[in-house]
């Protein structure tokens, strides 16, 4: 048995069921989610959020089309640049035509 808790956003605030925000009373972040039983805060510090953040940001729906490879390439390529440190991006930039 898992100690996971579960609860669904509420369908009647689909635009308001999820927030994210600076933490008010402390550092980092609160992630929000209206539920049927009441609001649920999950608290991040700042690398738990930007984490978050990257990981949500360019992910598509979850019944995407079929990726082409050119979409493969370009998410591989944003996984190693969340990894990279600053004289890779700037190499890479480099190689894709950007200036430093």
């Amino acid at each position: 048995m898992t100690d996971i808790e579960r609860r669904a956003v509420d369908a009647e605030r689909p635009l308001t069921g999820v927030t994210y925000g600076p933490a008010v009373d402390d550092d980092g972040y609160v992630l929000t989610l209206i539920t049927a039983d009441g609001p649920l805060e999950v608290e991040f510090d700042e690398e738990a959020m930007y984490l978050l953040w990257t990981e949500v940001k360019g992910t598509p729906w979850p019944d995407p089309p079929t990726s082409t490879e050119q979409d493969l390439l370009l998410k591989r390529l944003v996984e190693l640049a969340n990894g990279a440190d600053e004289e890779m991006l700037k190499g890479a930039i480099s190689a894709l035509g950007g200036k430093r």
